[in-house]
């Protein structure tokens, strides 16, 4: 397995930015069109449409999309990009060095991903409560039946009005709830 590692660049620091909903392959596109580094992990995800297979691929961590800015294309950004909710950089050296690494992981965890499946929240289990973060369902909190890995689902239970019902949710939507 051989990869670009991502390094320390001169003069810029990486950090991240916090995007809209859905926006972060747009975002990418126009920092990769003004020649600023980045990175968006994504994963590949399979649904059926009208009986053919269609593989999307899909951020592994949304909304963030990973840059390298100085701080004037930092300033320059953030009055720009419509997408840009936040941005962050790390210019602690340690701090960054430790980040770098774990981008590094996560470009590695990519790879992986298009061989073998790889589990989005896997701390999240049957009979844990969890709370949904977004979509129609967002703010339901709901007990976790079981794991739906080979479709990247997690199926709750919903209690409403004294009748149960099953229901598939996304894994990256859901955060546990810790008591």
């Amino acid at each position: 397995m051989t990869f670009e590692e991502i390094r320390k660049i001169p003069e810029r620091h990486w950090g991240y930015a916090y995007v809209k909903p859905r926006t972060e392959k747009k975002l990418k596109s126009a920092l990769e069109a003004r020649g600023i580094p980045c990175f968006l992990p994504l994963i590949p995800k399979a649904r059926l449409h009208h009986a053919t297979k269609v593989v999307s691929f899909l951020p592994m961590i949304p909304g963030y999309v990973f840059l390298s800015l100085s701080d004037e294309e930092r300033r320059e950004l953030k009055i720009s990009e419509k997408h840009i909710v936040q941005i962050e950089l790390l210019r602690e050296s340690s701090s960054e060095e430790t980040f770098i690494k774990e981008l590094n992981v996560l470009k590695r965890c990519e790879i992986l991903a298009q061989s073998e499946p790889i589990l989005i929240n896997p701390a999240i289990s049957a009979g844990d409560d969890v709370v949904v973060t977004e979509g129609p369902l967002a703010g339901l909190q709901a007990k976790v039946l079981r794991r739906a890995d080979e479709t990247d689902s997690i199926v709750l239970n919903l209690t409403i009005l004294n009748s149960h019902i099953e229901y598939p949710v996304s894994a990256e939507t859901l955060q546990k709830i810790t008591k």
